[in-house]
């Protein structure tokens, strides 16, 4: 059963201020409710569309071209929906993306114009543009254009990561090829000969060849690993007065990805693997920004606006790169929320709330000098049970677990 369309909704929004209510009814008669998940393209430049839009609930980020606004729009929800159509265009002139949940009510073009004529003359219609047109959106619209029109050099997954972890997917895989595609690359075959015998996955025993790793590592455990050593490929910058910034951001993923790794050994539910890799990519959205940022003379020489920049548009950003590179909803998801502090959640921990806490934790948070909060001020505190595993010397887990950590740190630095 299709969700009805109230008349009130559309009643005084452009361009159907001059229909009465009759029109109305019969206009809602051929309306559709529509509905996207956040981060779905709803229409791209370009395309030819029978329908026209209206936001009822969410954001719509609407860009047109790099280096213009970004167009927001927001519906109302019940109150009504928002007091301008998108997309009424025959042929779309901008990209629209569903920046939250949205659901959108759409009615027939052709309709709307028949009964505007019924009334009057035909009406011209125009988006109002909506939001600050500094750089930052600049930045931002460009980014979301290039990567709606497959433009955006995205960063990719090293072609070693590729092939084992399209090995691990293939249920006639085993140990034995996926041992062969770690050899073709000296320096990973190093690094996960490396791990097996380190700290993170230390057996009795130390193992001397590759195959004896992949077997004690298990190929899952490899996936993850091999991904995570290769990462630091990622995080270049070809702009040299970035470089600096994109090396502190790769030291501070690879420090929250190490502690990640160590807590999660000490938490019920939790893969080690994962848990690393989940600290590795949270960050992954900020990397397009500092790669492009050299383009906006106001972001790159201007540390405090590019931050600013960062912190507004880093976990959109990295929820579409995880999506590219075919990444669960579940890293999806730390990517996105790895920065919400008091995140609430009615479900169980997840690596998003270890991740959070790994953060408050390494970034000092309720220190006198931090603006952050205390670790165990907020939610993930009790989600994660961290209580239960709290230090009798009073010693924080970098304290306590400093040479684990550090010997995982250095294997990710390499």
């Amino acid at each position: 059963m299709s969700e009805e369309v109230s008349v009130d909704w559309l009643e005084g929004v452009s361009p159907l201020q001059g229909l009465d209510r009759e029109r109305l009814a019969a206009l809602v008669a051929e309306a559709e409710v529509e509905r996207h998940e956040p981060r779905a393209v709803i229409f791209q430049r370009g395309d030819k569309d029978a329908w026209t839009r209206y936001v009822l609930s969410g954001e719509v980020v609407m860009a047109t071209a790099p280096g213009e606004p970004v167009h927001s729009v927001v519906g109302l929800g019940d109150a009504g929906v928002a007091a301008e159509p998108i997309g009424m265009d025959d042929v779309h002139t901008c990209n629209a993306l569903a920046r939250t949940a949205v659901k959108l009510i759409r009615v027939p073009t052709a309709r709307i114009r028949a009964l505007l004529d019924e009334v009057g003359p035909a009406t011209d219609y125009e988006v109002d543009e909506i939001g600050a047109a500094d750089e930052s959106d600049e930045l931002y619209s460009a980014l979301i254009t290039d990567l709606l029109q497959d433009r955006l050099d995205l960063p990719t997954m090293p072609d070693v990561a590729v092939r084992v972890r399209s090995a691990v997917a293939d249920e006639r895989a085993g140990a034995p090829e996926v041992t062969r595609i770690i050899q073709a690359d000296p320096a990973v075959a190093a690094r996960v000969l490396q791990a097996a015998n380190s700290a993170l996955y230390r057996g009795e025993r130390t193992v001397d060849s590759l195959n004896q790793a992949v077997v004690r590592l298990g190929l899952r455990n490899v996936r993850e690993l091999v991904t995570a050593v290769t990462m630091r490929e990622v995080f270049k910058s070809k702009n040299t007065l970035l470089n600096q910034r994109m090396l502190e951001l790769w030291q501070h993923s690879a420090l929250v990805a190490a502690t990640s790794a160590v807590l999660a050994r000490r938490l019920s539910g939790f893969d080690s693997d994962r848990a690393l890799l989940a600290g590795l990519i949270h960050d992954i959205g900020v990397v397009p920004m500092l790669a492009h940022a050299s383009d906006y003379p106001g972001l790159a020489g201007n540390p405090g606006a590019l931050e600013q920049a960062i912190a507004a548009h880093r976990g959109d950003l990295g929820a579409m790169i995880l999506r590219r590179w075919n990444f669960s909803d579940e890293m999806v998801d730390v990517a996105l929320l790895a920065e919400e502090w008091s995140r609430e959640s009615d479900g169980g921990a997840d690596y998003a709330d270890l991740v959070i806490a790994v953060q408050l934790e390494c970034l000092g948070g309720g220190a006198p000098d931090s603006e952050l909060p205390a670790l165990e001020t907020v939610p993930v505190y009790d989600r994660l049970g961290l209580a239960s595993i709290a230090s009798d010397t009073g010693e924080t887990l970098l304290e306590e677990a400093h040479d684990e950590i550090g010997e995982i740190q250095a294997l990710l630095m390499g």
